[in-house]
C-alpha cells in the first residue's frame, strides 16, 4: 500500500534527523575518547610503594583511637559490639588496596555515630596507628594527607608483616 505523501515526507524528514543525531553522537564519542587518554601515558603505571609514616603520627593515632575508636573496636583492636577487628581480617581485606581508599573510608564512615567529624590529620593519624599495630614499622617520613600520594601507597599484604606477637592484657600487640 502506498503512503500519502505528507507521511512520506514526514519519514524522510525522520531518517534524516536520526542520521544527523547518530552522527553527533559519534562525533562526541570519539571526542570524549580522544580526550580522555591520557597524552603521555606510560607502558606501566607506577609500582605501589609501601606506605610510611612517623613515630609521631602513629602515637598521637594511638591517642585518638583511644578515645574515639576504642569503645567499638576494642581496646587491643580485638573488635567489639559486633564491630570488626582491626587486625588479622582487617589485615587480609584491606591488603594490596591503596591508602586513598582506606582513608576515604575512615574518613567519610568512621566514627560510627559522628562520621566525617575527625580533622583529615587526625584520620591520617590513626591510619599511621593501625599500619603500626599491623606491623609495618615507622619510619621518618610522615604519612601524607594528599589522597594523590596515598593513592601511590597500598596497605602491606599479610604475608609482607612480621609476625605479631601475643597481647598481654590491657595491652595491644607489637611486633618485634
Amino acid at each position: 500500500m502506498a503512503q500519502h505523501p505528507i507521511f512520506a515526507k514526514q519519514a524522510q524528514k525522520a531518517k534524516g534527523f536520526c542520521a544527523a543525531l547518530l552522527a553527533v553522537t559519534g562525533l562526541a564519542a570519539t571526542t570524549h575518547a580522544a580526550l580522555a587518554a591520557p597524552r603521555h601515558a606510560s607502558a606501566t603505571p607506577p609500582a605501589p610503594t609501601a606506605p610510611s609514616f612517623t613515630a609521631e603520627q602513629a602515637d598521637h593515632g594511638a591517642q585518638l583511637y583511644a578515645g574515639t575508636c576504642a569503645m567499638c573496636h576494642g581496646a587491643a583492636l580485638e573488635g567489639a559490639h559486633d564491630m570488626p577487628p582491626l587486625r588479622g581480617l582487617f589485615v587480609a581485606r584491606w591488603a594490596n588496596t591503596p591508602l586513598n581508599k582506606l582513608y576515604a573510608y575512615i574518613t567519610h564512615a568512621m566514627p560510627l555515630m559522628a562520621p566525617g567529624t575527625l580533622p583529615l590529620q587526625d584520620n591520617i593519624d590513626v591510619m599511621a596507628f593501625l599500619l603500626r599495630e599491623n606491623g609495618t614499622e615507622p619510619g621518618h617520613t610522615p604519612l601524607p594527607a594528599d589522597e594523590n600520594r596515598l593513592a601511590q601507597m597500598v596497605f602491606p599484604a599479610p604475608n609482607a608483616l612480621p609476625p605479631v606477637k601475643a597481647a598481654q592484657p590491657g595491652k595491644a600487640p607489637r611486633t618485634r
